[in-house]
């Protein structure tokens, strides 16, 4: 009994040390196949690949040889899976080959052949939902919107309940200014059960491209949330709207606050954050907090004259007729030196009215310092 159970430990124990070695005695290719394709399914590629290509050279096949492609796919190693791939289609020319080869040059950065290959695929099999998704992002990549929309609408013919497909539709059609149809598709994954932070803000933002202000608030407020307040471009877009609200002009100043504090160097959309927070604060009446920002504004483009008239109009409002008048004879200034001064005809001409008035003003008070300005 003692010897037997030796016997059966030594059994076990050279057993285990072929397995941890990645290797198998004999030639029964089955179970060295087997036991790579249990590696691989593991992760651990490396002993995958020693038993397959060991698989291989006992029992040649195609189906081994796919496996081995696959693998090297998963270690990184992608110009020799393309090779490997590339002479199995010489003799038969199955699609999971010409994914792989797709993918691989996805990962190479080889974004033209990758097309070439993705479109072959949907042309073999249009219901290849990620062959669709990467052919429509490979167009996105180019510019070519319509393309990647004709691709995902041929694909929705035979499924109009991929997730993943109609969102990639619904934004496209967001970016080539179909906002109706957008939103529709947004309509549709929200009803489905797409409750997204991406979602809601796209949403948002079609909703406020078809003047929808209040249903762009919803969704904005949603999307931020959602994101915990931590994407400035979300809060960006979301105080824009809210100032443009009557009774929430207050949360849109807050919340644009909020995104000018996380916002990297961006001069478009500061100019744009501080122009709609000063608007709003003229809502609120508080007509300094508008002139700084008008001022701040104007940091990121100097060359937006009406701010400049707009910071002296409010200098009016709040009586400092010496900031009036010098932000008002800046606006004259910059205005006829501008390439088109057309555009600022009627501007000027109510600027250089309120001057004159001023100027009058300043006369009959007997005051002669400021006189020497004019």
């Amino acid at each position: 009994m003692r010897e037997t159970l030796i016997y059966i430990f030594l059994i076990w124990w050279s057993i285990s040390i072929a397995w941890g070695q990645g290797t198998v005695q004999g030639n029964d290719w089955l179970t060295v196949y087997q036991q790579g394709i249990k590696y691989k399914d593991a992760s651990n590629n490396k002993k995958a690949l020693q038993l397959l290509e060991q698989a291989y050279e006992l029992h040649p096949s195609d189906s081994i040889k796919r496996d081995i492609a696959s693998v090297y796919y998963d270690r990184g190693i992608y110009r020799k899976s393309i090779n490997i791939s590339q002479e199995l289609l010489k003799r038969d020319s199955l699609e999971a080959d010409l994914v792989l080869i797709a993918k691989s040059h996805e990962k190479l950065n080889n974004a033209d052949s990758a097309l070439v290959y993705e479109k072959i695929i949907a042309k073999k099999n249009i219901e290849n939902a990620n062959n669709i998704i990467n052919l429509a992002k490979n167009y996105e990549d180019r510019d070519m919107l319509d393309s990647a929309l004709v691709v995902l609408d041929d694909f929705c013919i035979y499924d109009n309940e991929n997730m993943a497909v109609n969102g990639l539709k619904a934004y496209l059609l967001y970016q080539t200014e179909n906002y109706e149809e957008s939103l529709d598709e947004y309509r549709k994954l929200r009803d489905a059960g797409d409750n997204s932070t991406t979602t809601n803000y796209y949403m948002g933002l079609a909703f406020a491209r078809v003047d929808s202000l209040w249903q762009a608030y919803e969704c904005l407020k949603v999307a931020a949330r959602k994101d915990r307040y931590k994407n400035q471009y979300i809060l960006a877009q979301y105080g824009i709207v809210a100032s443009k609200l009557n009774g929430s002009e207050k949360e849109g100043v807050n919340i644009i606050t909020q995104a000018i504090e996380k916002i990297l160097p961006d001069e478009t959309l500061m100019w744009s954050l501080y122009n709609t927070r000063a608007n709003a604060y003229i809502r609120l009446l508080k007509f300094e907090e508008a002139i700084d920002d008008f001022k701040r504004s104007l940091t990121y483009k100097p060359d937006r004259l009406t701010d400049i008239y707009h910071i002296a109009y409010l200098y009016t409002i709040i009586h400092d007729r010496a900031n009036a008048d010098r932000h008002f004879q800046m606006f004259i200034n910059n205005a006829q030196k501008s390439s088109n001064p057309d555009r600022y005809k009627k501007w000027i001409e109510a600027a250089e009215g309120y001057l004159k008035r001023s100027k009058e003003e300043h006369f009959f008070q007997g005051d002669d310092e400021n006189l020497k300005d004019f």
